[in-house]
């Protein structure tokens, strides 16, 4: 990145909108602040936690942390309170990047403001490849978050080992991943680390809409979006992709349909593409085929200095169509998790069949079966982690959060849907004696306790959960969710009285697939969720209702999302059906 901002200095390196910082800003503005950090004791492997949205200034951030000689943290500011205190505490953060200092920042930790350095002169600090450039934070199984160790040999392997990866000088790769996701890592050190161009798209959640005027007006030469994402934005107006140069996409199984559809507008290649955070964001891709005939999408071969091999539990090599775990090895593996040596020993073994002294390969949990052309294709997972929104959940995390309710008893985490859009969690809880359980009290508790991807949609209470001959819950008794308010134990509903109240209540019952919803109920409270709410604002837009994603989510109760909508519709909702 030195090296192109005194090559072309006027070059763009990061935009934000209208904003833009060209090679040379960008680099003098990390420069003044990795001084700042410096003088706060930051210097090889320090790690410093990075609480900035997805923006201009996160990623002046990352970078002057990098120039440090520190590893960032990615520390979402919407995180609860205590998610971001563990994560703190288990990284050993000693300082902060923001924007604000209201954090509630534990003591000795030290928090730096966003802004200028008084020497933009490129700093001195020599980092060794296999020095650590950032931790990121995924769901454990034992209700403790793991960290997984990323070095900068594994962040350079990605940048340059695979040509099918390679971002051309002044190309455009947008930068829609949250920060504290790993494809953040494609999104930006692709870019800058080869000349390119990142665009940071608005932090906020959009519409499909507000998302097609962005890539039109961007332009992005290279593109990741998870499937369930991917899905909707393909249903709704795949010409959008008409925009993008290489499109990636995955974090879920793939609808070859959906791939097909969008590889036939793209201008250049659609891959569909594979990578636990243990690898560096991505391991294998597999360029998708517009008129081929796909009964699944598969995974793809692995990246050039990536090896792919499907054991069995002996780990035996399988021959091409039986089916063993997923295991990846060669460049780009995790230095380890954070603080976890007998999960990392557990995760990460020696790989019997390379000849590289010291050679490690991961074990993904991931069960799969090789191809006959030697790709791989995904068949399901060996334990009880799910990929929702295309985050990777580990349902035990969860059901450790809920057990932890002094009024619970018992209580499970199913996923529900038959695609990646319709997928949602469902926690089912049965209250502990003579204790009285709400779905808005355990929302709250699990709201306190978790970030919002891990929090269930839906919860029904139960008088006691079904246990198999063992004792154990047994998950295949467990009812179906409901679709009744009542059967949610909510109260009887207020009916909507105007044109538009209806028309609203119909839409939003709709897309959370309930008989009814009350004036007074929140979309959120009643199983809500990111997708869903694109899904109700594409619903509206179809009957001449346009909202933007910020005032749809803006609102607290259905009632007051029907007011606003008669506050800025010129016309009644009864004169436009």
């Amino acid at each position: 990145m030195e090296r192109e901002a005194a090559d072309c200095p006027d070059a763009v390196a990061v935009t934000a909108g209208e904003a833009s910082l060209s090679y040379g800003e960008l680099n003098a503005r990390a420069n003044g602040l990795a001084r700042r950090l410096t003088d706060r004791g930051v210097g090889v492997e320090t790690r410093v936690a990075v609480a900035v949205p997805r923006s201009i200034e996160f990623v002046v951030a990352v970078l002057a942390v990098l120039k440090a000689g520190g590893a960032y943290v990615p520390l979402d500011p919407e995180y609860p309170a205590e998610r971001r205190a563990f994560m703190l505490a288990d990284s050993g953060a000693t300082v902060v990047v923001g924007s604000t200092a209201e954090l509630d920042l534990p003591a000795g930790v030290d928090f730096v403001a966003l802004g200028d350095g008084t020497d933009a002169a490129n700093l001195d600090v020599e980092v060794d490849p296999g020095n650590l450039a950032y931790i990121i934070y995924t769901s454990g199984s034992t209700g403790v978050p793991k960290g997984v160790a990323i070095t900068h040999a594994d962040v350079l392997d990605l940048v340059q080992a695979d040509p099918r990866l390679g971002v051309g000088r002044g190309e455009v790769v947008a930068h829609l991943a949250p920060t504290a996701f790993d494809a953040s890592t494609f999104e930006i050190w692709c870019a800058l680390g080869r000349g390119g161009r990142v665009a940071a798209l608005s932090p906020q959640q959009v519409s499909v809409s507000e998302l097609g005027d962005a890539l039109r007006a961007t332009r992005p030469d290279w593109m990741f979006i998870t499937s369930g994402l991917f899905h909707l934005l393909v249903d709704h107006d795949v010409d959008m992709f008409a925009s993008v140069g290489v499109l990636l996409t995955g974090g879920d199984v793939l609808s070859p349909q959906h791939v097909q559809a969008a590889a036939k507008v793209i201008r250049n290649t659609v891959y569909a593409c594979y990578g636990p955070t243990e690898t560096t964001v991505f391991a294998t891709l597999h360029a998708v085929d517009p008129d081929a005939d796909y009964e699944r999408m598969p995974l793809g071969g692995g990246l050039q200095n990536k090896i792919v091999r499907v054991l069995n539990a002996e780990l035996d090599q399988l021959p091409v169509g039986e089916v063993g775990e997923i295991h990846l090895g060669g460049a780009g593996l995790a230095r380890c998790y954070h603080r976890r040596p007998g999960l990392t020993a557990e995760r990460f073994l020696p790989d019997p069949y390379s000849e590289v002294p010291g050679a490690r390969m991961y074990r993904t949990g991931d069960l799969g079966r090789l191809l006959p052309n030697g790709e791989v294709e995904f068949v399901g997972r060996a334990d009880r982690q799910v990929k929702i929104r295309g985050y990777r959940v580990e349902l035990g995390e969860v059901e450790v959060a809920l057990n932890a309710h002094p009024s619970v008893s018992a209580a499970a985490v199913l996923v529900v849907g038959d695609n990646e859009v319709d997928k949602r969690m469902v926690a089912y809880a049965a209250p502990a004696g003579t204790a009285i359980l709400t779905a808005t009290g355990l929302r709250s508790w699990m709201a306190e306790r978790l970030p919002a991807y891990l929090a269930p949609s839906n919860y029904l209470l139960l008088d006691k959960l079904p246990l198999d001959q063992n004792g154990k819950v047994n998950r295949k008794a467990l009812p179906p969710p409901w679709k009744s308010r009542c059967d949610m134990g909510l109260d009887e509903p207020v009916a909507p009285q105007t044109d538009t109240e209806r028309l609203v209540a119909q839409v939003i019952a709709d897309v959370l697939s309930l008989d009814e919803v009350s004036m007074d109920d929140s979309f959120f409270a009643l199983g809500g969720d990111s997708l869903r709410s694109i899904r109700a604002l594409e619903s509206l837009r179809a009957v001449g209702i346009k909202l933007t994603a910020r005032q749809f989510i803006g609102q607290e109760t259905i009632g007051g999302l029907a007011k606003t909508i008669e506050s800025i519709t010129d016309d009644r909702v009864g004169d436009m059906r």
